[in-house]
C-alpha cells in the first residue's frame, strides 16, 4: 500500500499533464503545399469569429505576423517572420479555422523553410511554439467563458426584469381586484336599496290605483255630486 499511492499520484499527475498537452494537438493535415505536420487546436462552445479575431492578435503580438487570408485557400498566413521562439530563420505561419455548430478549430502550420515545424523535425521549437498555442488556448477558453458567462448573466437580467414586471402586473391585478371588490360590494348594496325601492313602489304603484279609481267614479258621479 505504501508504494501504491505514489503510483496512482503520479498516474494522476501524468493524467493532468497529458490532458493539459492534448489541448494542442500535433498531427498532419491537408493545406495549400499538400499535407504538412500542423497544430490542431479545439474549442468547444467557443465561436470561429472569437478564434479568428483572438489568433490574429495572439499572431502578431507572439510571433510578429499580420496575418492575410487568402480567399482561394482560405487561409491566413503571414510570410518573412522573426521570432526567438523559431530561432534567427525566417519562418511563415498558415492557418485556417474550422466551424463546426457551437465549436470551433484552428490548424496551425509553422513553415520554417526546409521543413514544416513538428517534434520530428525539432523538438524543441516545437515545445515553445506548443506552449505558446498552449497559452493561446487558455486565452481563447477565457474569453469564451468570460462570453458565456455576460450571456447568462443578460439572461438573468433579463429573468430578473421580467420577473418585476409579473410582479407589477400582479399588484395591478390585486388592485383591480380590490377595486371589484369595492363595486362589487356597492352593487350588492345597491341592488338591495333597489329592491326595496321596488317594493315601496309596487306598494306606491297600487295606492296610486286607487286614487285613480277613486277620481274616475268620482268622475262618473259628477252628476250627483252635490254642492
Amino acid at each position: 500500500m505504501k508504494f501504491l499511492f505514489p503510483f496512482l499520484l503520479l498516474l494522476l499527475s501524468a493524467s493532468a499533464l497529458t490532458a493539459q498537452w492534448n489541448t494542442v494537438i500535433e498531427t498532419e493535415r491537408m493545406m495549400s503545399f499538400g499535407s504538412r505536420p500542423s497544430f490542431r487546436l479545439e474549442f468547444t462552445n467557443t465561436s470561429a469569429g472569437t478564434v479568428e479575431d483572438m489568433w490574429k492578435d495572439y499572431a502578431k503580438k507572439n510571433f510578429g505576423a499580420k496575418l492575410k487570408k487568402d480567399k482561394k485557400s482560405g487561409e491566413w498566413a503571414a510570410t518573412g517572420l522573426k521570432s526567438a521562439m523559431m530561432g534567427e530563420d525566417a519562418f511563415s505561419i498558415y492557418s485556417t479555422i474550422e466551424k463546426n455548430d457551437a465549436n470551433a478549430a484552428i490548424n496551425i502550420w509553422f513553415d520554417a523553410g526546409s521543413y514544416f515545424l513538428s517534434r520530428r523535425d525539432n523538438p524543441g521549437r516545437t515545445e515553445e511554439v506548443s506552449r505558446a498555442l498552449r497559452q493561446f488556448y487558455v486565452d481563447v477558453r477565457r474569453a469564451a467563458i468570460t462570453d458565456e458567462l455576460k450571456a447568462q448573466e443578460d439572461k438573468l437580467k433579463d429573468m430578473d426584469k421580467k420577473q418585476k414586471s409579473m410582479q407589477k402586473d400582479n399588484d395591478s391585478l390585486r388592485k383591480d381586484i380590490e377595486t371589484w371588490k369595492a363595486k362589487i360590494a356597492k352593487a350588492e348594496d345597491d341592488i338591495v336599496k333597489n329592491e326595496r325601492a321596488q317594493e315601496q313602489n309596487l306598494v306606491d304603484q297600487e295606492a296610486q290605483r286607487r286614487t285613480i279609481e277613486e277620481v274616475r267614479q268620482r268622475l262618473n258621479n259628477v252628476e250627483n255630486e252635490r254642492n
